[in-house]
Order: structure tokens, then C-alpha cells, then sequence
């Protein structure tokens, strides 16, 4: 454990829980049924965390109540001009889109089920799309029928080339995918016009398996009240309905007996808790206060051996890093317009670990080498820094893998050998004093790095922790910043951000197809919207060819060309794949099959009671 040395215990100890399941904060109470009286809260929490794990007793809530707790709740997504919780939201059954993934009976996945869509046909020049649109689905709350036009409002409410005010979660890729190409209602169908053509608008862009396209909303419950209401009021059409939703306290959702696919959930209610602490959660589990949870990975071994069960919608996240702040694309790769990347504030001052394609030859490079060598041997001096194994034992209770490169698990069958990188932290220093650098006191200089608060069940700011604790060991004097994601998020969207992101990003999924097209977010193609904001000529040239390509061996092969590509230039090296498990107790659910996702808890509808 010497190289842990920043790890927080994992199993912490208190003597007094503050596991308060009540709403505690009237301010920020939000309902869609305004009449309607809050649920009744479940019983009072234990006073003491237990000493040893205890097997799973009875629930404390009603038959036919299901309290579930993670580690935050954000707002609830009732507009798509948000971000918000759009990813809760469709996982859980709330909202739906056009497509959705669902196993197929003989394994596997099938990427392009249908959900709100009953059909759909693409032009053969791969310019248009007309989508039929189910018929007879109902809104929550009344609101009647849905039509095309919701489908219209929904669509275009979230692309920003649209909607200028938009920041939905899949705002970037719609700006990329239809430009200023507004959605259109014609009778039961609705009408896209692609700018930027993507074979996976199907199995991902448009899907709430794959990445959330949108929630369709009512545009009937919008146009009777305004944006401001919509924000907080969820009328959608999934499985669930919106009771209340209370942003980092409580959500409570209702069965919704009018759904078109699943008519009577066995779950009538589903009381989501936000319950930071890992610790809290698992007392909630033995006592019966918590019927079901996500928990840091190293606690589930010992609640299986005590008689908790697991279930998975198939995913692991791979937490990586992503040295945002290398801008090299000087032409935006959709529209040809010029970009002043070079006159940005990215560049305004020597940073060791953006290199510099405008200005190459700074003041503190070595003989021979360009700022951007110099900047490559730093980024590889922190990939070859970090004890991966070593994570995956102390942190995940060896239950996830170590992972090398953002967007491929080594476990993938297409991953290679060479993508892999050793522990090395001797080779770490070598790279950093070949780069030029030399320690002043025991650091070579400052390196910061972001990880969103509450990331992977708040086990994401441990991995943070500990990733620092290395890097400071090869002389990188480490802050970890840890504040909620949607405060970072404005300098991601605005191309401003220069500080190295830990987290596991939109395509760090496991259950991602590898011929997905890769890298959109790590483009100018999406300016206006969402990255992770380092973009590259290359990899805009391979998204674009790979989004166009309907041979899936040449995508193969585009994306192992991307691989290779932030390989070499270490851009997204990988720390750890977690896979994503939700731990419930037996006695309350006697099976709970989650449709695939790569957004953790998933499909409340499916839960069989016992």
C-alpha cells in the first residue's frame, strides 16, 4: 500500500449515521403534481453504522415501494435544453426517445430497437430520415396523445444550432448531426435533414441505450406554461411518472398503468435517495431502508458473501484521463471556417503538458524537440506513473480491470498488446527531465486534475486521489479539484478548459460496440456543444470517415487508426474499467434483469418483487 498513500479508507467506520431519508429542504422542492402530498417517507435510519456486514433482513417500506439510493441526484430533466438528470431518466424509465438497446433472446445486444419509433426510412444518398412515430402513446400527467410535433419539440428544443440556449447532454452531437436542419412534423412521421451524415445516429445518437438523443417531452404541457415550469415539471411517457423530484435529496417516481410496452410494473413506487457516503448506503441496506443501491465496487464482495445479490445492465466505465486544453485544428473539420485557436487563451501561456502546433518551437524546449514532443513525453510520464493492478486491487476489490486507453477495454476482443501501458515511474521521470524539466524543491512543476464530485458512486474521487498520489511521486505537485461536473462544464463547451480531466467521458463505455465511430467529442465538430476539449485534425478526418462508412471492417479498422492515434500522443490514457453493479436485497426483489445501458441502475419496470 506504500504508493497509496493518498487513498481515504474504504470502509468507513462512523458513530453516528446522518442517513436522513425525509426531504429536508423545502427551497428546492420540485412536483409535477402540485395537489398531491408528499410520499410517505420510510422509517427512521439506523443510529450506528454496524461493525461487521449483515446479511439482508426485511424491507421497512409497504409492499410494492422500492427505495433506492446513489451517491447524488441532479435536477430532473423536464426540458432538453437542460442537462440535468437526462441519463436517470431514460435508465430508470422515466423518459424515452425514438430507439432504445434491448438483449436479444439468443445474447447479445441489439442496438436498434424501437421505442417511440415504429419505423423508419433513410434516403439512399443518406441525406434524410423520415421516422413513423408510435402510435397511441399516452404523456404523463393527462397530457394526451403524443404526435409528431412533440417529437418536433423535443428534437429540436435540444440542438443548440436550434436552440442556441441549449446544454443538453447530447446537444454537441445534434449540432454536428443536423446543423441549423430543424426536425419536421409531416402527419404521423417526423422529417430530419443530417448536416453531418453518422451511421450511428440509430444505435446511439437517437437512442436511449446508446447516449440519450433527447427525452420526447409534451409540447402541449410547454406551450400551456413556459420553459421556466418545464424545468422542473416532467411529462414524458415511460413506465414511471414524476410524483416529486427534490435535486440532491429525493425523487419519487408512480407505475404509470397507461405505458405502451410495460402496463403494470410490479414496483408501484420507486423513491430514489441521494446518499453521499458509501457507508450510509450499505447501513441502509442492512437495516432495511434501502431496498436496492450502487455501492463502491470494494464493498460488494463482502455484501454478496452476507446474501445481497447483484445485477448489471453489462457496462464498466473506463475512467481515464483526458488532457483537455490540445487544440491543434486551426479549420473547423465541418464547416472549413478558420478557427483562432492560436490566439485563444489555451495558449496565452506555457503549459507543460498541451503542446503547442502554432507555435512549436517556445523558449524551454530541448534541442531538437518541438513543443509538441515536449508535451507528449509529459503526458506519457503521468500514463506510465499509475499502478493500475495495483487500483484495481486496493479500490474495486479487483473486480473492474486496468485500462490503458479511453474507448477500448482490454478485454474487448479487438484490443491489442501494444495499447497497453506498464507501470514505470522511473521511465516516468526520465520522460519528464528528457522533456526539459528539472525539480525545483521535490517538484518538477504543478499539474492539477478535475474529477466531477460524486463520480462512480464517489469511488471515481478515491481513483483521483490515489492517481494523484502517483503523479506526486514523480515530482508533479497535485491538487485534485472536486466539484460537481456542471460547474466545469461551461469551459469545456467554450474551448477554455486546460486542466486534465478524470472521468470516464460519453464513449468510455464498455458496452459500446468497438466500430462505434469514435471521437466526435475530441473535435471541432461539436463546437457549440460539449468536448472534452482536446481536438485533433486526425481524429475529426477518422470520425468523419468512419460516421459515413457502412462496411463495418473498414470501421474496424477507423478505429483502430483512432486508438493508435491517442495512443501515441497519450491524449485519454485510461486509469481503470469499473464495471457497474447495483446491489439489491433478495428478500425484497427476487429478480431484476436491466436492459442494457452504459448508464448504471437501469429499467425499475423489470424488478420482480418477492
Amino acid at each position: 500500500m506504500k504508493n497509496l498513500r493518498r487513498f481515504a479508507p474504504i470502509f468507513l467506520v462512523s458513530a453516528v449515521l446522518l442517513f436522513a431519508l425525509a426531504c429536508s429542504s423545502e427551497e428546492e422542492t420540485t412536483t409535477t403534481a402540485p395537489a398531491a402530498a408528499p410520499a410517505a417517507a420510510p422509517a427512521a435510519a439506523p443510529a450506528a453504522a454496524p461493525d461487521t456486514i449483515k446479511g439482508p433482513g426485511a424491507s421497512k417500506q409497504e409492499k410494492g415501494t422500492i427505495v433506492f439510493a446513489q451517491s447524488t441526484l441532479q435536477c430532473p430533466h423536464g426540458v432538453n435544453t437542460v442537462y440535468c438528470g437526462a441519463y436517470d431518466s431514460v435508465a430508470w424509465g422515466i423518459g424515452e426517445d425514438l430507439f432504445t438497446w434491448r438483449w436479444k433472446d439468443g445474447g447479445g445486444i441489439n442496438y436498434e430497437a424501437m421505442q417511440l419509433a415504429e419505423s423508419y426510412t433513410l434516403s439512399d444518398d443518406l441525406s434524410t430520415l423520415s421516422i413513423k412515430i408510435r402510435s397511441g402513446v399516452q404523456f404523463h400527467k393527462g397530457y394526451g396523445t403524443m404526435t409528431a410535433a412533440d417529437v418536433v419539440h423535443s428534437y429540436n428544443k435540444t440542438n443548440p444550432m436550434i436552440t442556441p440556449h441549449s446544454i443538453a447532454p447530447s446537444a454537441a452531437n445534434f449540432a454536428s448531426l443536423f446543423g441549423k436542419n430543424p426536425a419536421v412534423a409531416d402527419g404521423s412521421n417526423v422529417n430530419f435533414v443530417f448536416e453531418n451524415f453518422d451511421v450511428a445516429w440509430v444505435n446511439n445518437l437517437m437512442n436511449t441505450g446508446g447516449f440519450v438523443g433527447v427525452v420526447i417531452h409534451s409540447k402541449k404541457a410547454f406551450d400551456e406554461h413556459d420553459e421556466t415550469w418545464a424545468k422542473v415539471n416532467v411529462i414524458a411517457t415511460g413506465p414511471y411518472e414524476v410524483e416529486s423530484w427534490v435535486r440532491d435529496d429525493t425523487a419519487v417516481f408512480t407505475a404509470w398503468d397507461g405505458h405502451w410496452e410495460f402496463p403494470a410494473p410490479q414496483a408501484r413506487k420507486v423513491i430514489v435517495k441521494a446518499v453521499p457516503q458509501n457507508e450510509v448506503r450499505i447501513a441502509g441496506m442492512q437495516t432495511g431502508e434501502i431496498d436496492a443501491t450502487e455501492l463502491a465496487l470494494k464493498s460488494v464482495p463482502e455484501m454478496k458473501a452476507a446474501g445481497f445479490a447483484t445485477t448489471t445492465a453489462g457496462n464498466a466505465n473506463q475512467f481515464s484521463f483526458y488532457f483537455s486544453g490540445n487544440m491543434w485544428e486551426s479549420v473547423h473539420a465541418g464547416t472549413g471556417a478558420k478557427l483562432d485557436i492560436a490566439g485563444s487563451g489555451v495558449y496565452a501561456r506555457e503549459i507543460p503538458w498541451i503542446g503547442n502546433p502554432f507555435s512549436p518551437d517556445d523558449s524551454n524546449n530541448p534541442d531538437g524537440m518541438d513543443d509538441m514532443e515536449q508535451a507528449r513525453l509529459v503526458r506519457w510520464a503521468v500514463a506510465t506513473s499509475i499502478d493500475r493492478d495495483m487500483i484495481n486491487s486496493e479500490l474495486l476489490g479487483g473486480l473492474g480491470t486496468p485500462n490503458y486507453v479511453a474507448f477500448i477495454d482490454p478485454e474487448n476482443e479487438h484490443n491489442k498488446p501494444e495499447w497497453n501501458i506498464a507501470y514505470d515511474p522511473q521511465g516516468s521521470v526520465a520522460n519528464i527531465e528528457k522533456a526539459g524539466y528539472t525539480k525545483k524543491g521535490d517538484y518538477f512543476f504543478e499539474m492539477p486534475i478535475f474529477v466531477p464530485s460524486g463520480s462512480n458512486g464517489g469511488l471515481g474521487e478515491e481513483i483521483a486521489d490515489a492517481v494523484g498520489g502517483y503523479m506526486e511521486a514523480i515530482g508533479l505537485k497535485t491538487a485534485v479539484l472536486k466539484y460537481p461536473y456542471a460547474v466545469h462544464r461551461p469551459g469545456l463547451v467554450g474551448r477554455t478548459s486546460t486542466i486534465p480531466i478524470l472521468y470516464s467521458d460519453d464513449d468510455g463505455q464498455s458496452v459500446y460496440p468497438h466500430d462505434k465511430p469514435k471521437g466526435l467529442v475530441n473535435s471541432s465538430l461539436t463546437r457549440g456543444g460539449y468536448c472534452v476539449c482536446f481536438e485533433t485534425p486526425t481524429i475529426a478526418d477518422l470520425y468523419k470517415r468512419a460516421a459515413k462508412e457502412p462496411d463495418l471492417a473498414k470501421r474496424l479498422d477507423l478505429a483502430d487508426q483512432f486508438i493508435e492515434h491517442v495512443h501515441y500522443w497519450a491524449l485519454q490514457p485510461g486509469v481503470v474499467a469499473l464495471p457497474q453493479l447495483t446491489t439489491y436485497n433478495p428478500n425484497v426483489i427476487s429478480e431484476w434483469t436491466m436492459e442494457p445501458t452504459p448508464f448504471g441502475t437501469a429499467t425499475f419496470a423489470n424488478i420482480k418483487l418477492k
